[in-house]
C-alpha cells in the first residue's frame, strides 16, 4: 500500500509532462500543406517572403524536431523563448507553403540533397 502511495505522484507528475513537451510543441509545428492549396501562387508567395524576412529565415526552410535521447522526448519540458518557438512555427508555415506551390508547380522543386 505504502508503495502505491509513492508511485501514484510519480506517475500524475510523468502524465502532465507530456502536455507541455518539447517534442509536443515541435511536432506541431510540422503543418499540411492542403490549406494553402486554395491560396493563389502570388499571394502565398507574398506571405512566405513575409515570413522569411521577418523571422530571418531561408526560402527552404524546415521545421525542427529534436533528437531526445532514451525516448524521453515526452517528459522533457519545452524551455524555448516565445521568440523561438516564434521562429520554429514561422519554419512550419514555409515548409507548408513550399510543398503546396512546388505541388501546384508554382515554384520548382528544390534539389534533392
Amino acid at each position: 500500500m505504502r508503495a502505491s502511495l509513492i508511485v501514484l505522484p510519480l506517475c500524475l507528475f510523468l502524465a502532465s509532462c507530456g502536455s507541455d513537451s518539447l517534442v509536443g510543441h515541435q511536432e506541431r509545428n510540422i503543418m499540411s500543406s492542403l490549406p494553402y492549396d486554395s491560396t493563389p501562387c502570388n499571394t502565398l508567395l507574398a506571405k512566405r517572403q513575409s515570413l522569411m524576412s521577418r523571422y530571418n529565415l531561408d526560402e527552404n526552410a524546415k521545421p525542427v524536431v529534436s533528437a531526445t535521447p532514451l525516448g524521453l522526448g515526452p517528459v522533457v519540458p519545452d524551455t524555448r523563448s516565445k521568440a523561438q518557438q516564434a521562429v520554429e512555427q514561422a519554419r512550419g508555415e514555409i515548409d507548408a507553403m513550399n510543398r503546396s506551390m512546388v505541388r501546384r508547380k508554382c515554384i520548382p522543386a528544390p534539389p534533392k540533397a
